[in-house]
């Protein structure tokens, strides 16, 4: 879906460095300036963070292991029911494709008029980002207040409950405060893990426009019941009887048969948004080939084509919809992300939300962004020097000499699903561009698997270094760790290809160091532009766009 392009001066992608000179800096100080809240977070930082120091076993699971949903509900009770208010509700659920969702059916609320809540997890650079309404993130002083007028109420229930609530049992309650104050529209619900047993699974019936399951796959297996079979019957906890479920593309067939199983039980009707929404590439306009639209490389143009349930939603009268789309969010896989926020739009457009239509589809699938997957930036003066190798370019002067700094992907992809998607994306974009990996992971992600997948690159050199999760470095995976399962794989895999390229093997004690160092190896290459992959974990995405003078492209 996305047009392969090659390396040289003439290239589209040349043109975004013009763009990108003149583009909003992602560092600390812009990010966090008006979102720090110091108050709120060290209040919040009390409570036990099972993100930070680990979920236990079988937590996720809907079994006497499992969190007790019994409190949230009470903590809940005791700020007056507010997701009781909300008049509309999308609960989305799944391993892989979660935040995307939440992001696209966000952005298609927004478009249609509609002041919209969004609940998502884990943040990347402000913890004001989990909250958000109308597309902005809570300010400072909101969040700060949020906890002033709310924090007695939650300290009573924290001691009633015997020290048992947790962070994200908390957050997720003042979230869901935070959108009845604001009064919004609608209520786009991100599940923090698993679902059956998570703190968001306490929607009432009447308000549930959809339940949303994207890809299912191994991740979180230990807190979710080991299989791929159980993590879908947590994953499915969120469906309620008789209320729409929206299923998404399922790489993994088992998990599908007991979603849809769980489905029939629940007399819940389904649309599988893979059935009902597909997209085709679209022919290349004049202004999308052009190098003076530059950021037009960076969008799929597509032809979306809409059928069954979908279809009827939007246009009672006509069995199939065709419409022109630009989805900003890259890859192949963002389209299956796409495909089920249509279906989850059109569910929110039969529960009364009439306002959507397919221009609001269109127009929300466009404007729809997300920090951290396949996030294409560059360094700052890397941008200025490409900016002037375009411009001596464009007046028929040589560029030799002008040698410029690789780009920067930032995806915070932490799973063999997600690396292969990665690896994917990278090779159709950016075809034949020197690699150099920078690979930071939790301890409890499958590293040897992820490994395999994103080997496919076949990265110049890879770097392995560590970074804090959540704030913390118990769940920190090593860089040794790293370095052994990178090791591994290539043993698995038969070693190096014939003629394939010899990966340099690298370890660094911050992404910062690991960063400049992946830099400095392309940099030394010379030739065609690189790309610096930072991925394996969204703290590390993070930890770069707060530490580094990136600019987006």
């Amino acid at each position: 879906m996305l047009r392969a392009v090659q390396n040289t001066s003439a290239s589209p992608l040349a043109a975004l460095a013009v763009k990108s000179a003149a583009n909003r800096r992602f560092t600390a100080a812009h990010a966090m300036a008006s979102y720090s809240s110091g108050a709120a977070l060290d209040w919040l930082g009390r409570f036990t963070n099972y993100e930070q120091q680990g979920v236990p076993q079988a937590a996720g699971t809907n079994s006497d292991s499992g969190f007790d949903l019994g409190r949230m509900h009470r903590l809940l009770g005791d700020l007056g029911d507010p997701h009781h208010d909300w008049p509309v509700a999308a609960h989305v659920a799944g391993t892989k494709g979660k935040g995307s969702t939440v992001a696209l059916l966000s952005s298609i609320l927004l478009a249609a008029g509609y002041k919209a809540g969004a609940y998502t997890s884990p943040h990347i650079q402000s913890f004001n980002e989990r909250i958000a309404v109308g597309g902005s993130p809570i300010s400072a002083a909101a969040l700060d207040a949020l906890v002033a007028a709310h924090g007695d109420t939650v300290e009573a229930a924290h001691s009633r409950e015997a020290g048992a609530l947790s962070h994200f049992e908390i957050v997720t309650a003042l979230a869901f405060k935070h959108f009845q104050e604001q009064q919004v529209d609608a209520a786009v619900i991100e599940v923090g893990l698993g679902g059956a047993r998570d703190a968001t699974n306490v929607l009432p019936s009447a308000s549930l426009a959809a339940a949303v399951i994207t890809a299912v796959g191994q991740d979180h297996a230990a807190a979710l019941g080991g299989s791929v079979q159980a993590i879908a019957a947590a994953k499915a906890g969120i469906m309620q009887a008789g209320r729409p479920v929206v299923v998404a593309r399922q790489p993994e067939p088992a998990a599908e048969a007991v979603l849809l199983q769980r489905a029939e039980e629940l007399g819940c009707p389904v649309i599988e948004a893979l059935k009902e929404v597909q997209f085709h590439s679209a022919a290349a306009d004049e202004s999308s080939s052009s190098g003076a639209a530059g950021p037009a490389m960076l969008q799929q143009r597509l032809r979306m084509v809409v059928t069954g349930q979908t279809a009827a939603a939007f246009e009672a009268s006509v069995e199939q919809i065709e419409q022109e789309v630009r989805i900003r969010l890259l890859g192949a896989h963002q389209l299956d992300n796409a495909a089920a926020a249509v279906a989850a739009a059109a569910c929110l457009r039969r529960h009364g939300m009439r306002g959507i239509d397919m221009a609001a589809v269109a127009a929300g699938l466009a404007a729809a962004q997300l920090p951290g997957r396949f996030q294409l930036c560059q360094f700052s003066e890397d941008a200025e020097e490409a900016a002037e190798a375009a411009a001596r370019a464009a007046q028929g002067a040589s560029s030799s000499g002008c040698e410029v700094g690789p780009w920067v992907v930032l995806d915070g992809a932490h799973t063999p699903e997600s690396a292969a998607a990665l690896a994917h994306t990278l090779r159709e974009l950016l075809p034949t561009a020197p690699v150099a990996l920078v690979m930071a992971m939790a301890e409890d992600k499958q590293h040897r698997e992820f490994c395999q997948a994103i080997r496919t690159v076949q990265p110049s050199v890879a770097v392995f270094t560590s970074v804090p999760i959540a704030g913390g470095a118990a769940r920190a995976a090593s860089p040794g760790q790293l370095a052994g399962a990178w090791q591994a794989a290539a043993i698995l895999g038969g070693g190096r290809a014939r003629g394939g390229v010899r990966t340099r093997e690298l370890i660094q004690a911050s992404v910062t160091a690991a960063v400049e160092r992946a830099r400095m190896e392309l940099r030394s290459q010379r030739g065609q532009r690189g790309v610096v992959v930072v991925c394996g974990s969204l703290h590390a995405v993070g930890a770069a766009l707060a530490q580094l003078p990136l600019e987006a492209c």
